[in-house]
C-alpha cells in the first residue's frame, strides 16, 4: 500500500467520524444507553470496591452542599411563583 493509499482511507475514516458524529447530535440523548451506562458502572464499582461506596468526608461535605443548594433553589421558586418559571419552557 502506497501512503496516497493510507491517506486517503484515513481521510475516509474522518469523513464518516464526522458524519457519525453529526447523526448522534441529531438524534439527540439516548436516555434508554446513558441509564443502561449508569447501572454499568455502579455493577463495576460495586466489582472493584463494594456497592454501596463507603461513607467519607468528602462524600458527606458534597451532599451537604447539594442540600443547601436544593434547599436555596427551591425557596426561590416558592417565594417568586409562576414569575421564576420561564413563560415557552
Amino acid at each position: 500500500m502506497n501512503p496516497e493509499d493510507v491517506r486517503r482511507m484515513v481521510a475516509g475514516w474522518r469523513v464518516v467520524a464526522a458524519r457519525e458524529r453529526a447523526e448522534r447530535r441529531k438524534a439527540g440523548p439516548d436516555s434508554a444507553a446513558a441509564v443502561q451506562g449508569a447501572f454499568a458502572l455502579m455493577d463495576l464499582f460495586g466489582e472493584l470496591h463494594g456497592w454501596p461506596p463507603p461513607e467519607n468526608a468528602a462524600r458527606r461535605r458534597d451532599d451537604e452542599l447539594a442540600r443547601e443548594r436544593w434547599v436555596r433553589v427551591r425557596r426561590f421558586y416558592q417565594a417568586h411563583g409562576k414569575e421564576a418559571k420561564p413563560e415557552n419552557p
